[in-house]
């Protein structure tokens, strides 16, 4: 029944190509969740068509609408989330950035965007007509389907599978239905990944700083990068007992699990990394996936205990607000998921953030600036405002800033901040009035 289900839905993926239209929205699955070739395909036929929209994020491939202004003048993309390509690529100004907590973005893509089509790819059919969606398919995927789109499926036999201890049903938030796909498109080929990041020296003091403040029995949450492979790595025989409820699933947490510092369940919304991690969430039976909107909700995040939260961010200023998208007008990230999180782990009974920052940069030219300042330069997006910050934490140490008046957070964050700009940075605060 299935198969032939399966056989009359089936086109080539130029074909599927082909039912993009002008005017036409499309939401992507983002990251490996991507159906590469299929947007390939549909960029290859950008001077076709006029006012097409794709919405995304975290985007891993210079499609030709994002380096071709011609090309982008048919198809407009936007990334709601900016990955290493998007930033790299910013400058040509050929595509939009729309930065929202990621608690938010199922309802922003979704119900604000309201796109026409969804894009995305997943496992070969199994006997029940189920494909499974992989570990890029769960963010928002549910929330598409149960939607009125067209939806073009590419089968991908190098997708690995998630959530495979639950029973299969058609409110599965990891899986589609043959009933509820209008194409069906097949081109096999390596999920998009991106490898582990090194910690860097500084890096590892300003984990060193924070290790001993994570409890055992915590539940953590940590962002991308070579911070957060400090942390994870460093907790290694220093902390056991630990559940996961992150957005991101990442690489540390397979060693973290083998050496028994993760003894609890690892909750996502999607894991991005390498093959071996892919693998890692499908084989392993305790890590489950859940919708982004419902892993990142603030209030889900305060009812666990001893929730512990570590994020990073570029800037920082005396009255503690947090600035992790850009600096000035230029832009780099995105909001993701740093508010929701710090947010949470501030209600949480036990619950602690930790927001972390090097104290200072050093450019080309071997000039030092400091990265706790007086004010943020002006256009600077406030990603985390001050009355949610708990921790901030360079290599010099930590400014517990939470529910600190004025003049309290401006002294402890001078205290952590680099030594040549403690003089200088203890000034304009007296000026300001901030020190009385």
């Amino acid at each position: 029944m299935f198969s032939e289900q399966y056989n009359s839905k089936l086109v080539s993926v130029k074909e599927a190509a082909q039912v993009i239209k002008s005017g036409d929205k499309i939401l992507s699955n983002p990251i490996s969740g991507m159906p590469m070739e299929l947007i390939r395909q549909i960029g290859a036929r950008a001077e076709e068509l006029d006012h097409v929209e794709l919405h995304s994020l975290f985007i891993l491939e210079p499609f030709n609408f994002l380096v071709d202004p011609e090309a982008a003048s048919h198809i407009k993309y936007t990334s709601h989330f900016m990955g290493p390509v998007e930033r790299k690529l910013y400058p040509n100004k050929l595509f939009h950035v729309d930065s929202c907590n990621f608690s938010d973005l199922s309802y922003r893509m979704i119900e604000q965007v309201k796109p026409n089509v969804f894009v995305l790819q997943g496992t070969p059919m199994d006997e029940d007509g189920y494909f499974n969606l992989g570990p890029m398919g769960s963010p928002y995927s549910r929330q598409a389907l149960d939607k009125d789109m067209t939806v073009i499926l590419q089968v991908n036999k190098k997708v690995t599978k998630i959530n495979k201890h639950e029973t299969p049903c058609k409110e599965s938030i990891h899986l589609a239905h043959i009933d509820e796909v209008d194409y069906i498109c097949e081109f096999d080929e390596a999920m998009v990944g991106i490898p582990s990041s090194v910690p860097t020296e500084l890096e590892n003091k300003i984990a060193d700083q924070i290790i001993p403040h994570i409890p055992d029995g915590a539940t953590l949450q940590v962002g991308f990068g070579g911070l957060s492979n400090a942390v994870s790595l460093g907790m290694i025989g220093k902390v056991t007992g630990l559940a996961v409820h992150t957005e991101m699933i990442t690489e540390s947490m397979i060693e973290l699990r083998k050496q028994g510092v993760i003894t609890e369940t690892i909750t996502g919304a999607f894991a991005l990394g390498t093959q071996a991690l892919y693998e890692f969430t499908e084989e392993d039976d305790n890590v489950v996936f859940l919708p982004l909107a419902e892993v990142n909700k603030p209030s889900n995040i305060s009812a666990i205990d001893k929730f512990v939260s570590i994020n990073a961010c570029l800037m920082v200023d005396l009255t503690g607000q947090v600035a992790s998208e850009g600096i000035g007008h230029r832009q780099v990230s995105s909001v993701g998921g740093a508010s929701d999180f710090v947010r949470g782990a501030s209600h949480s009974k036990g619950g602690k953030s930790f927001v972390c920052v090097s104290s200072s940069n050093v450019n080309k030219e071997g000039k030092r600036t400091s990265n706790i300042i007086f004010a943020l330069p002006p256009a600077t997006p406030v990603t985390c405002p001050r009355q949610d910050i708990m921790n901030v934490v360079t290599e010099y140490g930590i400014a517990d800033i939470h529910n600190q008046p004025i003049s309290e957070r401006a002294k402890r964050l001078i205290a952590v901040a680099h030594p040549d700009f403690r003089e200088e940075l203890t000034k304009q605060a007296e000026e300001a009035g901030y020190l009385r």
